[in-house]
């Protein structure tokens, strides 16, 4: 384990110019923007127009898993990810549907949800969606910061060739950054968060996806190609869901189901 976090590291901070032209047809990995580009481009207030966040840190106890379904019901939950998260997104939902970001974002932190907290400064929220922990993700939020920082980060399977319970199936990534990135210098606490939990998927038996395609989504809808080896994913080999369903194992956190 030690050789693979050693690997995985030396993966991260490999310079990006050297991979980023790897990258084949990204375009395929969402549909199209919204119908209204006017409102694709429209630049929103930082996360931190929601207020102080520092109320989120009482949900990462007890540790390690804090109580997820417990912050999901928060209603200051729910305020900050409509003020942080306006991309459009339709990697969920029907076609056309366009379903608003901060209200998918629960959903992929439902089952097996977790809440961390690291270094006193990063918080982390991960899960899947219910029965189907092939779409998931990982909310990441920086509260070291006088604007804090956040990145959802979420997966979904792809279809077009074999199926999840499958070690070869691939999976898209997206990466929506509560404001504007460089997808050249992401923070270092964010790849290691992704690479991270992957490495907990793996322990828990749990799908560890193969990512395709990624991408970084602005808060103005713009579209960037990402490489995935840089931002966290990849590091270890994959694997299909073996475990057993178990929506939490924390006695203090309510069902999640």
């Amino acid at each position: 384990m030690r050789l693979t976090l050693y690997v995985a590291t030396a993966l991260l901070v490999l310079p990006a110019t050297q991979i980023r032209a790897q990258i084949t047809s990204p375009d395929k990995l969402i549909s199209p923007p919204p119908r209204n580009p006017a409102e694709q481009h429209q630049i929103h207030p930082p996360a931190d127009s929601s207020g102080d966040l520092q109320w989120l840190w009482r949900y990462a106890r007890p540790a390690p898993i804090g109580e997820a379904a417990n912050l999901r019901l928060d209603e200051r939950f729910q305020a900050f990810l409509q003020s942080a998260f306006h991309q459009p997104q339709s990697m969920w939902g029907p076609p056309g549907a366009q379903e608003p970001l901060a209200t998918i974002i629960p959903l992929f932190l439902t089952q097996y949800g977790q809440v961390r907290s690291t270094d006193n400064r990063y918080i982390t929220v991960d899960g899947c969606v219910p029965n189907f922990c092939a779409a998931s993700g990982l909310l990441w939020i920086d509260l070291g910061q006088v604007h804090p920082l956040s990145v959802f980060a979420a997966v979904n399977w792809n279809p077009s060739a074999h199926t999840t319970d499958q070690p070869q199936a691939n999976y898209n990534l997206w990466l929506f950054a509560s404001r504007p990135l460089s997808p050249d210098a992401l923070p270092y606490a964010l790849t290691q968060a992704i690479a991270h939990w992957n490495f907990r998927l793996a322990a828990a038996h749990r799908l560890v996806p193969h990512i395709q395609y990624a991408l970084l989504v602005e808060p103005s809808g713009n579209q960037l190609p990402l490489h995935p080896e840089l931002i966290g994913a990849n590091v270890i080999a994959p694997q299909p869901e073996s475990a057993t369903p178990q929506p939490n194992s924390n006695p203090h956190q309510a069902d999640n189901n």
